[in-house]
């Protein structure tokens, strides 16, 4: 099955975590609605977007709150946990696995601040692809 990976220079995030990456970023709060269309426009034309180090540098803050929120919702921090939690209610777990799951948004979440600080850190964009 497929789904988005993400990466910075040598950090590599975990597997397909990126899937629900539309999803956590049309939800982040403070990010302009014309940059997050500018990031998404990529996928139109290609099988991945980057995010310049500028521009992921910009977005940790936005994206910690919107973990730190996920987080208060879902009552804990362990996104295996509200992953299999939404799959026993009958949800589509394709459904869930490309943004409407709480879990794979936590996960994506976890597994994008970790690039975007990686970014900040090294000045090298960051990359969610197809894969």
């Amino acid at each position: 099955m497929s789904g988005l990976n993400i990466s910075c220079g040598d950090f590599l995030a975990d597997d397909k975590s990126g899937s629900a990456f539309e999803r956590v970023l049309i939800d982040l709060p403070r990010i302009d609605g014309a940059i997050k269309h500018q990031i998404l426009s990529s996928f139109d034309s290609a099988e991945y977007t980057v995010i310049e180090a500028t521009l992921a540098k910009d977005l940790v803050s936005s994206i910690r709150a919107y973990r730190d929120q996920l987080v208060l919702e879902i009552g804990h921090d362990d996104y295996l946990k509200e992953m299999e939690r939404e799959e026993q209610t009958g949800a589509d777990p394709i459904k869930l696995k490309w943004g409407e799951g709480r879990g794979w948004r936590l996960y994506c979440s976890n597994n994008l601040l970790a690039a975007c600080e990686q970014s900040a850190a090294t000045q090298e964009p960051v990359v969610v692809c197809l894969g």
